[in-house]
């Protein structure tokens, strides 16, 4: 987004925000309908069609960069902040997520239920692969795969996320998001290995993420890769929480970690005010360990889930 409608769109949601008390849970609706307007009034034309294409192209994953800022308080590294207060980029993470004809939603087993995770280093999750993670490699993985696969139409709560979207508040430690297509780690994968990982032999548990104890915990007799209706493959897999359920299945595992250490995939760095929405079915991702920056300023990323 160039500079000039970067600024005219977020004066225009900060007016049509300002005077309400909007949280992103409670309020969703309207600020994605003030989101979606605003931002549909000023994009230019390939942005609004790449956006509203998406869904229905293949593409792996999009990119949008320099969108509107507000005045941002310290990083809630505790995992909770004051929602009210990020009514404007609220309003444009959900405008966008309108404009790809997209259905936001959460889930009552994690982050409490609420809209937005605040993906950032909180102390409380040291030591654990989590989004609040930082000093533990989150290696390549799908989130919550222990979910079955959904189809459209569907209420998508009970089903494994399809789409992840993100706004970056701050990445000062220049962390990146790693994103590696399905497609990319099937092209590494020979003929037998292949077979094996299509087969529905895996244990798959639920990601440390997972806050709530009535919530699912694993899938059973499931395959890591499946093909969906129209014969691409979808992936599902946490290399902490799946296993296989015979010696066999747990050499295909192994020579699947062997494969995933050769995937390249692409660095994205997120940089303050970049959009970034991938498909959750048909990417892997993960995220290096890092040093935090100080808590006030630490590394911060809102993500919501999407259908």
């Amino acid at each position: 987004m160039d500079d000039g409608t970067r600024d005219v769109v977020g004066k225009e949601i900060a007016e049509r925000t300002a005077s309400s008390v909007l949280d992103s849970d409670d309020n969703e609706a309207i600020l994605a309908n003030i989101g979606a307007h605003v931002l549909r009034n000023h994009l230019p034309g390939q942005i609004l069609a790449a956006l509203e294409s998406f869904p229905v192209t293949g593409h792996h994953a999009l990119v949008l960069n320099n969108l509107p800022r507000q005045e941002f308080p310290a990083t809630p590294v505790h995992g909770y902040g004051d929602e009210p207060a990020l009514a404007v980029v609220n309003s444009v993470h959900l405008g966008l997520i309108q404009l790809l004809g997209m259905t936001p939603y959460a889930v009552d087993y994690e982050n409490r239920g609420r809209l937005m995770r605040n993906v950032v280093p909180n102390p409380a999750a040291a030591g654990t692969t989590s989004s609040w993670g930082a000093d533990s490699e989150f290696f390549w993985h799908t989130d919550n795969p222990h979910l079955p696969f959904g189809e459209a139409g569907l209420d998508p709560r009970g089903y494994v996320p399809r789409y992840l979207t993100f706004y970056a508040v701050r990445n000062d430690e220049r962390v990146p998001t790693e994103i590696a297509a399905v497609e990319e780690l099937i092209e590494l994968l020979d003929a037998a290995l292949l077979a094996g990982l299509e087969r529905p032999h895996f244990v798959v548990g639920s990601p440390d993420s997972n806050d709530f104890a009535d919530s699912p915990q694993l899938i059973e007799h499931a395959p890591i890769l499946e093909r969906d209706g129209i014969s691409r493959h979808r992936a599902r897999y946490d290399s902490g929480t799946t296993r296989g359920e015979s010696p066999e299945a747990e050499e295909t595992l192994h020579r699947l970690t062997e494969a995933l250490d050769r995937v390249r995939g692409a660095e994205l760095v997120l940089e303050p005010a970049d959009f970034l929405v991938f498909d959750n079915y048909r990417v892997l991702h993960r995220r290096r360990a890092f040093t935090p920056g100080p808590a006030p300023a630490a590394r911060w990323l809102r993500r919501c889930y999407a259908s």
